[in-house]
């Protein structure tokens, strides 16, 4: 099994060869990750072989708010009613080359990991996502992500929850 570290993207990192077998996900990885990080939209961490550079799998992040008529009643009881601040899971793909080898939930929890330590100098109330499709959200589903009230594949995790999962 490969051994693999996260870094922060950058153009030194190989990843002409990246397909995980959603074009949507590829084609980022591919043709816009710079464009994202030269408008500070996003901040992309890559998952690459100790000692290597060929990209593996990635993740990005986004500051971002999730209206409060999207968060279920059980939660927004507590909240203000007005827009609700999160950090924004933008993308999440491995590469067919490392699938099955539980990459995809080492990127999700080196994401939390980031998320919640965010949340230690900023406001964050949850993980939001949305969800490619349904296999990608029963994925998160499995480490607490609960659907908003919008679409079944827009999926948030309160920071607080994000704590108990890296705990």
């Amino acid at each position: 099994m490969v051994e693999w570290v996260v870094e922060l993207f950058g153009k030194g990192h190989e990843r002409a060869a990246f397909a995980c077998g959603k074009p949507p996900l590829d084609d980022f990885i591919h043709s816009r990750v710079n464009q994202y990080e030269k408008r500070r939209l996003g901040k992309t961490f890559v998952a690459v072989p100790k000692g290597g550079k060929r990209v593996l799998g990635y993740y990005t992040l986004a500051a971002g708010a999730v209206a409060f008529a999207q968060v279920p009643p059980d939660a927004s009881r507590k909240l203000p009613k007005h827009p609700i601040p999160v950090v924004l899971l933008a993308r999440l793909a491995v590469d067919q080359s490392a699938q099955g080898m539980r990459l995809g939930e080492g990127l999700l929890l080196d994401a939390l990991k980031r998320a919640l330590d965010l949340s230690k100098g900023l406001g964050v109330y949850a993980v939001e996502v949305d969800a490619i499709d349904d296999q990608a959200a029963a994925f998160y589903r499995k480490y607490g992500f609960t659907p908003l009230l919008d679409a079944p594949l827009h999926l948030y995790l309160p920071i607080s929850t994000a704590e108990d999962v890296l705990a």
